[in-house]
């Protein structure tokens, strides 16, 4: 059984179930908003109300996120940035070698010393030295060329070290899609199905 198959079925077992007719609504509401948010929801002018309706209902208080019980799914939840590539570190965009609290992690960084792919120092085109002591340079990632910054680890005051140890760093990616919902395919197997709620 396909899983929009699935999903149609247990909207349609869930509005004809003998539960509470507020609960039977809010439950093929939910698998509606499963199904529409599994696919391309803008391009589907019968995903429109059900999406459209979901937007609405996410600006008032107390809003909880419509499931489906059929799908066994969970409420969305949000990731803005993609997971760095491998062997880099996420952290925040002000901190060097020390650990940080509280702050949105949007660059990647990894210790010069366990970059292993050439760099490129491209004094012209990406400004070269900075005033902090960082450099511009070009690096190649899962087979892109990627502007990245190379810079000496700082002290508690933000003062480079100097002769510390050095790092690349690089914005992380942000996704196209930044929520997600899990719900179990009709083969019973876990599944993430990832979206974003940009109108069409």
């Amino acid at each position: 059984m396909t899983m929009l198959k699935f999903l149609l079925v247990g909207a349609g077992a869930l509005a004809g179930a003998a539960a509470l007719p507020s609960q039977s609504k809010a439950s093929e509401w939910g698998c509606q908003v499963l199904l529409c948010l599994s696919g391309d929801w803008q391009g589907t002018p019968s995903c429109h109300p059900p999406i459209y309706k979901l937007i609405a209902a996410m600006e008032a208080p107390g809003f909880n996120w419509p499931t489906c019980p059929q799908a066994n799914s969970s409420a969305a939840r949000f990731e803005k940035y993609e997971d760095c590539p491998s062997g880099w570190q996420a952290v925040g965009s002000s901190e060097s070698d020390r650990p940080g609290l509280g702050q949105e992690r949007n660059i990647c960084r990894i210790a010069a010393d366990r970059l292993s792919l050439p760099v490129v120092v491209k004094n012209n085109a990406l400004g070269g030295h900075h005033g902090d002591g960082s450099r511009s340079v070009l690096i190649e990632i899962d087979g892109k060329v990627v502007a990245a910054t190379i810079q000496t680890a700082e002290n508690d005051r933000g003062h480079s070290l100097g002769n510390g140890p050095a790092y690349y760093t690089i914005p992380r990616p942000m996704r196209g899609k930044p929520w997600f919902i899990e719900y179990d395919d009709a083969n019973g197997v876990r599944q993430k199905s990832w979206f974003n709620l940009n109108m069409p």
